[in-house]
């Protein structure tokens, strides 16, 4: 797939941050964005967050939707850096969960929602929905090189093998070695 070309932060954070200038209807800097949460089994587990840039203070809104037309080479380009991360940190997992995954989101999503959802909200999970479908499709080549958990809701810590067509509101990543 088509990505666009990034660009590394030099940070003087643990975090770590890869821009881009993602070109459709208009022209946005994304960021993709990797920051230590928690250790699992010995390695530190960093965040996968992604969103538009702001260039004054550094941070990266993840509850935008640009709808800017190049979604699908948006997706390819933040799915293009995790091998590049694991390269430069090989000791390390990667948690993806998007924005619209936790519990509070519905709550923040009825304020303003244009949907008229009423009782279940259709932005709930659509960020992660994104990155299963695409596990989904290419699981069998991805897993000779990495290992997958889902984690089923916020209420339970329990981390279950990945599998296709479940319902996850995260996904844990290891590099195999």
């Amino acid at each position: 797939m088509p990505a666009y070309k990034t660009e590394l932060l030099d940070s003087k954070t643990r975090k770590i941050q890869y821009l881009f200038e993602s070109k459709g209807h208009k022209s946005i800097i994304k960021a993709i964005e990797y920051t230590p949460v928690s250790k699992k089994n010995g390695k530190v587990v960093y965040n996968l967050g992604f969103g538009d840039y702001d260039e004054d203070n550094g941070n990266i809104f993840d509850y935008s939707n640009s709808n800017n037309g190049d979604m699908r080479k948006v997706f390819s380009t933040v799915l293009n850096t995790i091998p590049r991360f694991f390269k430069e940190n090989k000791d390390a997992a990667i948690w993806v969960q998007g924005s619209d995954s936790k519990d509070d989101f519905k709550k923040l999503c009825e304020t303003n929602c244009k949907k008229n959802c009423n009782d279940v909200c259709k932005n709930f999970n659509r960020r992660i929905k994104t990155y299963r479908y695409y596990l989904d499709r290419n699981l069998v080549k991805l897993s000779k090189e990495y290992t997958f958990f889902g984690l089923t809701s916020e209420n339970t810590s329990s981390l279950t093998e990945y599998a296709p067509e479940n319902e996850y509101i995260g996904i844990l990543v290891f590099k195999k070695k």
